[in-house]
């Protein structure tokens, strides 16, 4: 398994593996593969400027995704992981272990890392404790209108 950060000209990977996550567990996010799926390059690349890209390859295949996003007035020391997913063909063989170290390992002054999770999704809770992490006791309504939740996960600190 080979492990990289993508720059911004690689925005059509980021694309990519997003929407086959958006397509292969649509439950798990917020976002709507229709709505991603309108993103143009523009938008693509101000992610970019905002979000630090990690994949797992798989020979030229990318089999695993996760951003790390410094949120506005949290702690330098801290961030959030986002739009994670690793390919069904490789779950549970530390894919998502490897991203996480690699983009630990990349910003050696973070010592928090946290992940909102959708309190429906067990699944991913389980494999996020797994990993280390464990509930805040934050929770939060989704601004969509849905009444779903999301409760909060950190590892470190």
């Amino acid at each position: 398994m080979e492990l990289a950060i993508l720059g911004a000209d690689d925005w059509p990977i980021a694309r990519d593996v997003r929407l086959r996550a958006l397509k292969d567990s649509p439950s798990a996010y917020i976002a709507d593969y229709e709505d991603e799926v309108t993103v143009g390059e523009d938008g693509w690349r101000e992610r970019f400027t905002r979000m630090q890209w990690a994949v797992a390859r798989e020979e030229s295949r990318v089999i695993g995704l996760a951003s790390s996003v410094r949120v506005a007035n949290r702690p330098t020391y801290e961030r959030h992981i986002e739009s994670v997913w690793v390919d069904p063909r490789y779950r549970r063989n530390g894919v998502l272990r490897a991203v996480l170290g690699h983009l630990s390992a990349v910003e050696p002054d973070v010592t928090e890392w946290r992940v909102w999770v959708l309190d429906t999704n067990t699944i991913a809770r389980q494999v996020y404790e797994r990993l280390g992490f464990y509930a805040t006791g934050e929770r939060q309504l989704l601004a969509d209108g849905s009444g779903r939740r999301e409760i909060r996960l950190r590892f470190g600190g």
